[in-house]
């Protein structure tokens, strides 16, 4: 057992000596190491308009009597949004593999509805479905993807991201319970980080002086000086500037020690309020 006492899984893609589980974070070489060696290309076209590929279930829907309509994020396709017909009957043997979050081999068919064939999980994420706090934030994960991601668009950083919150949630979140809020938070800003929707965090948005930029402009998207900043701009410590900037920035292997996440949890309501407040102007953005 490493030190602070995290249980290394059997099998991880890399092996890195960290005291915080991460040693099975993917990089892009190491998502060779996890998928399915038979799709040789991932996305093996099999006829004209059938598709597989790795997909993470994000969440579900209900639709019509017996159907279910899935939010997936595939390693191939980007986003997608398939209907499973009959997913809902008692006996369904497809709906075993699609309670989210999972991680699954996913057959689709495209087309002018969107049809889901088969899934085969892969990683179920058993300790996430069965803590509350973790299961409500891959529900945030999810909410979040489908608001700020257009469909059909591929993305392995996206697709890293999720696996590797995924996986520091599923192998700490027993022995750490923090990681379930920084995991969102992190997510949060990598994503926005990811779509290009990154606040300006380097010097005085306005006129560019490195010193002094100790307010947040929400209307600039970023950091303003003391002869920028208006009324109602948010003034920032130099403990909170960092704490923001490791987060948009950073990757995660950079978190490898409790008293990382625990610097950037001393901060935790202003991150939650710093996000929800951003990550709304965004969505206001992408709307209209």
């Amino acid at each position: 057992m490493p030190p602070g006492g995290f249980e290394p899984p059997s099998q991880a893609p890399q092996a890195y000596i960290l005291s915080i589980e991460l040693r099975g974070l993917c990089s892009y070489n190491s998502i060779e190491a996890f998928s399915f060696q038979e799709l040789s290309p991932r996305a093996m076209i099999i006829t004209m308009n059938y598709y597989s590929t790795e997909a993470f279930v994000l969440f579900k829907e209900s639709a019509r009597e017996r159907d279910n309509i899935y939010h997936f994020f595939s390693r191939d396709f980007g986003r997608l949004v398939l209907q499973a017909k009959g997913a809902r009957r008692i006996l369904a043997k497809l709906a075993g593999h699609l309670e989210p979050p999972s991680l699954d081999r996913i057959n689709f068919v495209q087309g002018h509805s969107p049809r889901l064939i088969t899934a085969l999980e892969d990683d179920p994420y058993l300790r996430i479905k069965e803590s509350l706090p973790a299961l409500d934030i891959s529900f945030r994960i999810g909410k979040l993807i489908d608001a700020l991601v257009p469909l059909y668009q591929a993305d392995l950083n996206i697709w890293q991201l999720l696996y590797n919150i995924f996986y520091l949630m599923e192998n700490n979140l027993s022995s750490f319970p923090d990681v379930i809020d920084f995991a969102w938070f992190y997510f949060n800003a990598q994503l926005l980080h990811f779509i290009g929707s990154t606040p300006f965090l380097d010097g005085c948005v306005v006129c560019g002086k490195q010193t002094d930029a100790n307010f947040f402009s929400f209307s600039q998207r970023g950091l303003v000086c003391k002869f920028h900043h208006q009324k109602g701009d948010l003034p920032l410590t130099s403990f909170q500037k960092r704490i923001l900037k490791s987060l948009f920035y950073s990757p995660l292997s950079k978190f490898s020690q409790k008293s990382q996440i625990q610097d950037v949890m001393k901060e935790k309501k202003f991150i939650e309020s710093f996000l929800e407040q951003f990550t709304a102007l965004i969505k206001s953005d992408i709307i209209g």
